[in-house]
């Protein structure tokens, strides 16, 4: 599946097919009741939603209705928009989407969410996995 021009990694396909992933948003709605993430790793990592196909890269997210977010919030001169696309965020509320990023390469994307900062500071993007298996090693997926 490629999103953009972004080619989505081999192994979240196969989880797709396999439905280890959410594949629509009936399927994704559903991890509002319950977590597709372990409950021991989502109280470690705050809890975890993942998004349903179609993906959605930042760019075309700032395009459209998540402009306001992403401009006061986002973090945006940190990423590169075209070569970030949302596949998570941490449950309902908590505005700190998971990005896969690509602004190393075309294949083999890193993890990232934003950190919200304390009071007058600003958000910023951290690295959760260094690739998107290490992401699934760490949901425990």
């Amino acid at each position: 599946m490629v999103v953009d021009g972004l080619l989505i990694p081999d192994l979240l396909n196969v989880m797709l097919a396999e439905g280890r992933w959410p594949r629509n948003v009936d399927e994704a709605s559903k991890q509002n009741l319950r977590s597709r993430v372990a409950e021991n790793r989502n109280r470690h990592l705050r809890s975890i939603c993942l998004y349903a196909p179609p993906f959605h890269t930042v760019a075309r997210i700032v395009a459209g209705d998540g402009r306001e977010f992403y401009s006061r919030f986002g973090a945006l001169q940190e990423l590169l928009p075209e070569a970030a696309l949302e596949i998570a965020d941490f449950g309902l509320g908590a505005d700190a989407p998971i990005l896969l990023d690509y602004r190393s390469g075309p294949s083999d994307p890193r993890v990232i969410h934003l950190e919200w900062a304390d009071r007058g500071e600003s958000n910023h993007w951290v690295v959760m996995a260094e690739n998107f298996a290490g992401f699934v090693d760490m949901l425990g997926l």
